[in-house]
């Protein structure tokens, strides 16, 4: 594919589309100033959003808008209107026919949804094939994705949190014990490296604590809604601080090869604070993580090469150091 279908292909409909059509049609009606759009940016996309998104509003790079004297130098819309058909592209038809290959793929999806796939993406080659790719540095005992059963338990754990429905579970827990308890599913979680789905359920004690539980899905025997449900939404992190390290990780990012939208989304499932530095023009991002995943998160991380600098702390930078260099004595063998 040639470099301007990609840029093409990562840019049509995602989140950053979103969130300019709600600035647009905003502006389209009553003009706008920087901080509300720095505002409509953030409920509809991420905090970096702002970072990429309203300066090339408000400097030209998208012409989509022009300050507007009459309105003490607000923004209004340069359009006439902002309703754009929204129809899939032949590159991304291929992108989904590719992903409908993964295993972990009909986990998400019923049976109907996945016919109905299948139907509209019949006339579609595949982008990619998971044969094309090989594998390392990742444990080969995953999760049984194409089980029957792991898959109906996936997609009552989905519905759940959705829903905040509380489930009866029945589970193997680490130390070989069985444990049959009631869980609030608050979030899912996946591991690349051991590829493992990890649920992160709240549990009440008999004197009323709550507490937050992580179960291996593929260690749940079995699943029954017990039609009570929760008022509101729980935030998963709260009950989770007390296991986040003290010294979070910090890196530089640069503007090369798109590296800050690359690693905005392999990091979404992280804690963190993005800033961006005026003299250097790069960006600092602060990440908070569960110690027991610091191995996965240093891979990660070493995966982005020169475009992701690490500024600490200091234990991360040398067990980063240490691996690059047993890397290097291993090509230096072959």
């Amino acid at each position: 594919m040639k470099n301007h279908d990609l840029s093409l292909f990562s840019e049509l409909y995602t989140c950053y589309y979103q969130v300019v059509a709600r600035i647009l049609e905003e502006a389209l009606h009553h003009p706008l100033t920087r901080r509300q759009m720095e505002n409509l940016a953030r409920q509809y996309g991420y905090d970096e959003s702002i970072l990429s998104i309203i300066p090339r509003l408000t400097e030209g790079c998208w012409p989509f808008l022009h300050q507007s004297e009459s309105f003490s130098g607000a923004y209004v819309s340069s359009l006439k209107h902002t309703l754009f058909p929204q129809t899939l592209t032949r590159l991304q038809k291929s992108w989904l026919k590719a992903l409908m290959s993964d295993s972990r793929f009909c986990l998400f999806f019923t049976d109907s949804q996945l016919k109905e796939l299948n139907e509209a993406l019949l006339d579609s080659d595949p982008l990619y094939r998971t044969s094309d790719f090989y594998l390392f540095d990742q444990y080969g005992d995953h999760d049984p994705f194409s089980s029957v059963m792991y898959r109906e338990h996936m997609q009552t754990i989905i519905q759940s949190i959705c829903q905040r429905h509380f489930l009866s579970i029945c589970y193997l827990s680490g130390k070989g014990r069985i444990l049959t308890h009631t869980w609030l599913p608050c979030r899912l979680e996946y591991g690349q490296r051991d590829g493992k789905f990890r649920l992160y359920a709240m549990a009440y004690s008999k004197t009323g604590r709550k507490r937050m539980d992580v179960l291996n899905v593929a260690r749940i025997f079995s699943i029954k809604k017990t039609g009570r449900f929760y008022p509101a939404f729980v935030e998963t992190d709260l009950y989770l601080d007390h296991t986040l390290c003290k010294d979070p990780l910090i890196l530089e990012i640069t503007t090369e090869r798109n590296a800050l939208e690359r690693t905005m989304l392999h990091f979404s499932c992280y804690q963190k604070k993005v800033e961006r530095l005026e003299e250097s023009g790069t960006y600092r991002c602060t990440i908070y993580y569960d110690k027991r995943w610091e191995t996965e998160l240093l891979i990660q991380v070493l995966s982005f090469g020169p475009v992701v600098k690490v500024l600490g702390p200091e234990s991360f930078l040398s067990q980063m150091q240490k691996r690059v260099r047993n890397q290097a004595q291993v090509s230096d063998i072959h």
